[in-house]
This record gives structure tokens, C-alpha cells and sequence, in this order.
């Protein structure tokens, strides 16, 4: 059975200051698929993830979530749908970032049941039970009442997935989620992405855990000075006869 696309971007373009940050990327990713990109800092990976999650504005291109488009070029110019339309369009992901963004006055519990009570207008109870599921399912059941403070790293990094989750999002972003944790913490913050991925999660992963990358994925994008270099199955990416893409790869191999 084709399995539908979720997420399409064609001809992404995007400067700072007159610097063209992203040049022309376009990408495609499907239902139940897991994408990792990866590529030496400054290659635009973070403003890719920033501009797909409308974070950012993109300056060209077309953004299409669900075969709704959220941005297209009209003129050379980026024109952008409705706020209504837009804020439809922001039901289908999540995001989860490097840094946590946890707000820290909040417990665990409402920092998850936050955004489904409050933006998605779920029923208080029901955005309980959905969250407690989620504490479950990621070991923190005992951590409910905690606030972010008393928490690790690595727990405020998996509070910060089941926030995401809480959404129910058909894509899943990361950006690089292990790289503020210390080694074993990471540990336990892949492992729960590695559950997703046993779950057919759509997930697209910043990352520089080349191991993690590569077990993982179907797909490796290598992006470097904003286009993408290569892309491949793990296997091709990590077998490339690319010299950039074999040096990128050898420096994180011991």
C-alpha cells in the first residue's frame, strides 16, 4: 500500500542578513517514515527544522503539509496561509528542541496538558489521562508533580517529548534532542525515540549521533552551505564514495 506523504518541501530558500542560510532544498517525507539529517554545524540543519515548523520564515518555496499548502511563491515572494488555516496546519507536527523549553513555573503534568487544553480546547480530563499515558510509557509516571528544576537533563528531555506527543502530531521534529546531555543521559532520550520509531512515529531528527542515525533511519539527508549533498538509506550514506560525505562521517567513528 503507498503510504501517504506527510510533509513536502520544494525549493526552500532562506537568508540572514543577505547570507543565503538555506539555498534550495527540497524534500518529501512519508507516513511512518524516520529522516535524519545530518551535516557539519552551520549547514543550515536548525533553520531547515525552524522553517518547516513555521518557526521561521521562509523567503521562497512552497511548504506542504498533508497536501495542504501552509506557504507558497507568489511574485518571488513567500506568501503564507490564513492564521485559521495555519493553525490547522500546526495540529500535524511537533517539535521538540535541544534546550528542553520547558516552562519552569509549571509541573510536568501541566506543562503537557498545557497546550491540548488550552490551544486544541481538549477536555481537561481527557488531556490527563492522555498524559499520564505518556509519563507511563516514558518512565516518569512518578514525576507528575515535579517541576523541571528536580528533574535531569535527560527527564526534562523526555517531559519535553511527551509535551510534543500530548498533540497527537503526525510528524515528529527534533532538533538535535541529545546534544545539551551528557552520554548517559542520551541514552535514555534515544531510547525513547527508538520506541516511537518501533511505533511507525514520522520523525524527522537533527542529530549528530552518526550510531543512532544510522540504526534508525530510513532515510539520511547530508546537508551542507544549505543544499542537500546526498541522501540515501543509511547503508548508501554510511558506504558513500562522496569524499565530503565520507569525512563528515569518518570524524564521528572511532
Amino acid at each position: 500500500m503507498e503510504k501517504n506523504v506527510l510533509l513536502t518541501i520544494n525549493h526552500m530558500r532562506k537568508s540572514f542578513d543577505g547570507l543565503g542560510v538555506i539555498k534550495d532544498i527540497s524534500l518529501s517525507v512519508k507516513e511512518g517514515e524516520v529522516v535524519s539529517i545530518i551535516g557539519p554545524s552551520g549547514s543550515g540543519k536548525s533553520t531547515l527544522l525552524r522553517c518547516a515548523t513555521l518557526l521561521e520564515k521562509m523567503d521562497g518555496g512552497e511548504l506542504i503539509y498533508l497536501g495542504e499548502k501552509a506557504a507558497w511563491e507568489e511574485n518571488g515572494k513567500c506568501v503564507y496561509a490564513g492564521k485559521g488555516r495555519l493553525k490547522e496546519i500546526h495540529k500535524h507536527f511537533g517539535l521538540v528542541f535541544q534546550n528542553f523549553n520547558l516552562f519552569p513555573h509549571y509541573s510536568v503534568m501541566k506543562n503537557i496538558i498545557d497546550a491540548p487544553v488550552s490551544v486544541d480546547k481538549v477536555p481537561k480530563k481527557e488531556a490527563k489521562e492522555r498524559a499520564e499515558k505518556l509519563l507511563a510509557q516514558l518512565g516518569l509516571s512518578d514525576k507528575a508533580d515535579a517541576y523541571p528544576y528536580q528533574l535531569s537533563g535527560g527527564q526534562q528531555q523526555r517531559v519535553s517529548i511527551a509535551r510534543a506527543l500530548a498533540l497527537q502530531p503526525k510528524i515528529l521534529f527534533f532538533d538535535e534532542p541529545t546534544s545539551a546531555l551528557d552520554p548517559e543521559l542520551t541514552g535514555e532520550v534515544l531510547k525513547v525515540i527508538r520506541q516511537l520509531a518501533k511505533e511507525h512515529m514520522t520523525m524527522i531528527i537533527v542529530t549528530h549521533e552518526m550510531q543512532f542515525a544510522r540504526e534508525l533511519s530510513d532515510r539520511i539527508i547530508f546537508m551542507e552551505q544549505g543544499v542537500i549533498q546526498a541522501q540515501g538509506t543509511p547503508e548508501e550514506i554510511f558506504a558513500s564514495d562522496q569524499e565530503r560525505v565520507r569525512g563528515f562521517i569518518g570524524k564521528f567513528q572511532s
